[in-house]
């Protein structure tokens, strides 16, 4: 397997701010990049953190389904939504910290990641309302806190691709604000 290069080998696209080396070669097969899972990398805690993360909530939700009936019970569902959307987030997540094989690999892959880490907002907040709003004030609130909460995520969404893609070549300060 190829070395790990340094912060001017690469383009500025890949640069992280304060991270000077342990950046993977660009354009090699997709097994190097599955095999970088077990090589330490600039990347190596994000991708570990969201895979076991992947896991153990893929390992719950198994459990959960054993004793809940997330076919037939409707107060089971804001549940499954969450269980579904934190695994479309940490499995995307995954993905794009591992899979930096080329520019538009690593902007469509961090893309996905943003729409996870959307996805998730939203499912965070149907749980929330369905659970922690008392039912007597549903009725008040859910004209206003169900499209609220799917603006804000599509906005989240929007802003990170928006910084990620339109951002690469200025100062990494002015990306990180």
């Amino acid at each position: 397997m190829p070395g790990t290069l340094k912060e001017s080998e690469v383009p500025t696209y890949f640069r992280e701010r304060y991270v000077s080396t342990g950046y993977r070669p660009l354009n090699q097969n997709w097994r190097y990049y599955f095999l970088s899972l077990f090589q330490r990398h600039n990347e190596t805690i994000n991708v570990w953190t969201h895979l076991l993360a992947f896991l153990v909530l893929l390992i719950k939700f198994r459990q959960l389904a054993e004793t809940v009936d997330f076919v037939s019970d409707p107060h089971s569902w804001p549940l499954l939504i969450l269980i579904v959307s934190s695994l479309i987030y940490t499995g995307f997540s995954t993905v794009a910290h591992l899979g930096g094989k080329s520019e538009l690999c690593n902007y469509s892959f961090f893309f996905l990641d943003y729409v996870g880490v959307a996805q998730y907002q939203y499912g965070s907040a149907v749980v929330h309302f369905y659970y922690a709003v008392e039912e007597g004030f549903h009725r008040h609130v859910h004209g206003i806190f169900m499209p609220v909460a799917t603006f804000l995520s599509c906005l989240s969404c929007l802003g990170c691709t928006y910084g990620k893609y339109c951002n690469h070549r200025r100062p990494m300060w002015v990306r990180k604000v």
